[in-house]
């Protein structure tokens, strides 16, 4: 009977915002990339992981933030290595500012990302070290859900274990496993056996706070266990046994998709629409950057429409021929910059062909070689689009933070389910312009092109 409930219905919603509140403590969620925003709203997003950036916000009580780690682009040394310095951040801004603090360690509803090396450097360095992890990997916005241990998208009807779609096949973090506590053997290299891995079932869940509660209380340090759910209100009724337990006094530490956030703190996604979008007569911006095929097809639907003016950019001349990329920069942003003054909208795209390397860092160096020509691409841009809308979570990460200055953005709401729009600070290079980040994971063939559409169908002057 359970199962015939909304996956999105919030029954516990204002319960759990009155608890996370009263808690008095600042929610950390350090970011791995920048789509975790996906289902919060009128919060900041801090681009700057630095002890003073941290102490700003304590001293400002404020209750939620994000951080822009990114470290998902990183090599798992360099990544283990600055969430390492955010923890630590984060402890010396709270030992001066005297606000308590709680890290969730966010990453992708597709299981991509370091773990457990990076809830592990984030909690030593913050002196949370020992203390049990829950894995909640759920995003139901996406189709996201966890059952009886084992990750599934879903694809309309289709119940897809995580393993058996091209996610697992990711070059950087590929995985073989869709049953959670298999997955965490893997990923631990043996370290954390598959039978010490703990798990709340829906079953417990379904069965009330006080069995939620004697699972939950009976994890010693360093355990860890996977919370299956498959609609908001399993997780809702989990979130608020966590913050019973927190009162009193117990510690946990936390790696979780976008859903956890939201049901955690009591705050449910805004839809956000473009209504007003300042210099309408301006050209718009749109970057694809992910490679993940499902944002392929979004971006065919997307060039199929009118009046857009296409940018291929060739992955091959970026990656092979140092020599050329200046002149080749150069070229494009005077186009691009054109067709913006003209009040026409742009598509910039990376060639659809992947080029990976013969292992993870490899292919991971590609990548960032891709990332940072993109970067300097709008970098150099000086015309302001009417609105960015930035495909791929490392593409908008870096093209906010580094190619734009971003150092505090406050997510607007989300453009549709599970696609955060931001408001860029005054420090950026183009204050308050809309910008969208639209992770490569989400939505199906159309919904680049819906987003697209929302920007554009009140547009004057074109």
């Amino acid at each position: 009977m359970m199962d015939n409930y909304d996956p999105l219905e919030r029954p516990f919603e204002e319960r759990i915002s009155t608890l996370f509140y009263g808690q008095q403590m600042s929610l950390v969620i350090v970011d791995d990339d920048p789509t975790g925003t996906q289902t919060a709203h009128d919060v900041p997003v801090l681009g700057d992981w630095s002890a003073d950036a941290f102490i700003h916000e304590f001293n400002l009580k404020t209750p939620l933030f994000f951080v822009l780690a990114n470290t998902r682009s990183l090599p798992k040394e360099e990544a283990t290595s600055r969430a390492t310095e955010i923890g630590r951040n984060l402890l010396n801004a709270s030992l001066k500012t005297g606000r308590k603090f709680m890290i969730v360690s966010r990453s992708d509803s597709t299981l991509r990302g370091y773990f457990p090396t990076e809830v592990t450097a984030l909690s030593q360095s913050a002196a949370m070290a020992n203390l049990p992890v829950l894995l909640t990997p759920a995003f139901f916005e996406g189709g996201r859900i966890t059952e009886n241990n084992v990750h599934y998208i879903l694809e309309g009807e289709k119940k897809i274990p995580v393993s058996e779609t091209v996610f697992a096949q990711d070059k950087s973090f590929g995985y073989i496993n869709s049953d959670l506590t298999k997955w965490i053997e893997e990923k631990s290299e043996g370290k954390i056996k598959q039978e010490d891995v703990k798990s709340l079932s829906i079953e417990d869940i379904h069965a009330g706070i006080e069995v939620i509660s004697e699972r939950l209380n009976a994890l010693q340090p360093n355990d860890i266990m996977v919370i299956n759910s498959k609609t908001y209100r399993d997780l809702e009724m989990t979130c608020l046994v966590i913050h019973q337990l927190i009162k009193a006094g117990k510690g946990f530490n936390f790696r979780t998709a976008a859903s956890f956030v939201s049901a955690f703190a009591g705050i449910a996604a805004k839809p956000w629409k473009p209504n007003n979008v300042s210099g309408a007569s301006k050209g718009g911006l749109t970057i694809v950057g992910s490679y993940v095929k499902k944002s392929t097809s979004q971006l065919e639907f997307l060039l199929e429409k009118e009046g857009i003016s296409p940018f291929p950019i060739s992955v091959d001349t970026i990656v092979y021929d140092s020599s050329a990329t200046k002149t080749y920069m150069n070229v494009l942003v005077d186009n691009i910059e054109n067709e913006l003054q003209k009040g026409i909208d742009v598509v910039v795209y990376t060639s659809r062909e992947l080029i990976s390397g013969a292992s993870a860092e490899e292919s991971l160096a590609i990548g960032e070689k891709v990332t940072s020509f993109l970067v300097q691409l709008v970098a150099n841009i000086n015309f302001q689009p009417a609105f960015i809308i930035a495909k791929g979570g490392i593409t908008s990460n870096d093209i906010a933070v580094k190619g734009l200055g971003m150092k505090r953005a406050i997510v607007l709401g989300q453009v549709i389910p599970g696609v955060p729009v931001w408001q860029l600070g005054e420090e950026t290079r183009f204050p308050e312009t809309p910008y969208v980040v639209f992770p490569g994971n989400v939505g199906d063939e159309k919904s680049l092109a819906r987003v697209y559409d929302l920007f554009t169908e009140n547009k004057t002057g074109a």
